[in-house]
């Protein structure tokens, strides 16, 4: 039995914790906000900007389900999506994906699934340390020094620490500082978000079957993604620029009810209102593109998720990759009998090109969505057609690989380079 300290008790941190305690580990998380579990918790995740509305892929469902987590449990956290609806013009066009493994994603409740991954921990005896502050990590000493809510300091020791704590990660921190050669770049997105909820998506025509995505017809001004969520609400993204008359800082009132009129007139007025009301009261959030060198520290510490790799959710893999990482984690401790040395060391080596892979397809289906045109809508189209038509030959629709299959990241970025020569090929004959 090894003693583990895991810094950050989000989904990626709270799963790790899972598995760890299930292998007979002595599992510590260390986590600033409070126990979720505690519904009067001042500190607790509560249902905010950045809090609901993400979507579970295949590859994560995968990852839950072989910690032993009731499935029944996990689709109670979400909605099944069996398609895309893509808004231009005012009007919806759908389009529907086929299940390739037997299992839908989930439009995920992300504060119930926290609270279930919680559920889990408690049953498996991890040691949570809510309301505490990683100041810093001692990456040779295998410690880190925490501050309670009262200010006071304390150090933990263990055998392994990991870093599952966001793409502004204490641990990777103490990375950049401490080790020789270690290269990080984080660059920031153009756009901004903002999260908007609306009750009764059904009454709003909102299908709970479907993502939606809107900003098409914007001419790159924006992009928006909306799902519902299990309470039955509707839950907006709106990607802005962070300047301008139309922007997530402007104070120009006008111009984003015009905005919201132009781009979301399919909804009743008041709803439109409700939203224009929300975006001046809630906060923005950025968003980053982590990329590390390398994810790991001798055999003492190691970063997952965010920490790793964090990226813009427009592909909607950030949280789907994070908790791959633990399942390979995992099985690569099983591999090495939790040789840790050599079970981070290949852990880098092989999530390392998936990061990379992933980030790459989130930046371009990024610019595909901010800054569209019609041939977005007739490739796609040609895709699916000419993959039905010769099967052996075009490579199939790298969308439904993404949701419905756990595919390595290189190779669904190998189909889409594929996708795209073999249709401006198309194109010229």
């Amino acid at each position: 039995m090894h003693k583990i300290i895991i810094v950050g008790g989000g989904l990626a941190g709270s799963l790790t914790a899972v598995y760890l305690a299930q292998r007979g580990h002595e599992v510590h998380v260390v986590e600033k906000r409070g126990d979720p579990l505690l519904v009067d918790s001042a500190n607790a995740d509560p249902v905010n900007s950045r809090a609901i509305g993400v979507s579970m892929t295949v590859r994560g469902i995968k990852a839950v389900l072989a910690a032993g987590i009731s499935r029944q449990e996990l689709e109670q956290c979400g909605e099944p999506v069996i398609g895309m609806a893509f808004s231009v013009g005012g009007q919806h066009k759908v389009r529907e994906l086929t299940p390739l493994e037997g299992m839908f994603p989930l439009s995920l409740d992300r504060t119930a699934f926290q609270r279930l991954l919680n559920k889990y921990a408690v049953i498996h005896k991890v040691q949570y340390h809510f309301e505490h502050k990683c100041l810093d990590v001692d990456l040779e000493g295998k410690s880190v020094l925490i501050q309670g809510p009262d200010g006071a300091l304390q150090h933990l020791q263990g055998d392994l620490i990991i870093g599952a704590d966001g793409a502004h990660s204490a641990v990777r921190r103490a990375m950049q500082s401490g080790m020789r050669r270690f290269e990080f770049k984080q660059t920031f997105f153009r756009h901004g978000y903002k999260t908007l909820v609306l009750p009764n998506a059904s009454e709003l025509g909102f299908r709970k079957d479907l993502l939606y995505f809107f900003g098409m017809d914007s001419k790159g001004l924006f992009a928006g993604r909306a799902a519902t969520i299990p309470n039955g609400s509707i839950s907006f993204a709106i990607c802005l620029p962070y300047s301008g008359e139309t922007s997530l800082n402007t104070k120009n009132r006008e111009a984003m009810a015009e905005f919201f009129s132009r781009y979301f007139g399919i909804l009743p007025a008041a709803s439109r209102q409700e939203l224009l009301e929300q975006f001046f009261t809630l906060p923005s959030n950025d968003l980053i593109n982590v990329r590390s060198s390398t994810f790991h520290y001798k055999g003492n510490v190691l970063l997952i998720g965010d920490a790793a790799h964090a990226t813009a959710p427009f592909l909607g893999q950030g949280m789907n990759m994070a908790l791959e990482d633990v399942y390979v984690l995992i099985t690569l401790l099983e591999q090495h009998g939790d040789a840790f040395g050599l079970a981070l060391s290949e852990f880098t080596h092989q999530r390392k090109v998936q990061a990379d892979a992933m980030q790459d397809m989130a930046i371009a289906n990024y610019e595909a969505l901010s800054n569209p045109n019609l041939i977005f809508f007739l490739q796609t189209r040609y895709t699916r057609y000419m993959h039905k038509k010769f099967p052996r030959v075009y490579p199939p629709d790298m969308a439904e690989k993404l949701y419905f299959t756990s595919v390595p990241y290189d190779e669904l970025q190998q189909i889409q380079k594929k996708q795209n020569v073999w249709y401006k090929l198309g194109r010229v004959n």
